[in-house]
């Protein structure tokens, strides 16, 4: 029982970073902050395309992470199921 309950955390947990991270270097808010503002360093590397595109990739792979733990979770209940 708790191992399933776990397993639906991580897979929330999964897509909701997936989202995140997948959405948010596209966003204002990206370019709209204190640090981008007051350090020409930070400011350069964090609207750099190619971090942008890292940081995607990261949220891609979290959901590709959440997406094959539901397959997971699934063949574990046909599994429990069948007992």
């Amino acid at each position: 029982m708790i191992n399933r309950l776990l397993s639906v955390v991580f897979i929330i947990y999964c897509f909701e970073v997936g989202i995140f991270l997948v959405l948010l270097p596209w966003n204002s808010i990206w370019e709209n902050n204190l640090l981008v503002h007051r350090y020409a360093l930070i400011r350069s590397i964090a609207l750099n395309g190619y971090t942008r595109g890292a940081v995607t990739g990261l949220g891609l792979s979290n959901l590709v992470l959440g997406i094959l733990e539901i397959g997971q979770f699934r063949k574990f209940r046909q599994t429990e199921s069948a007992r």
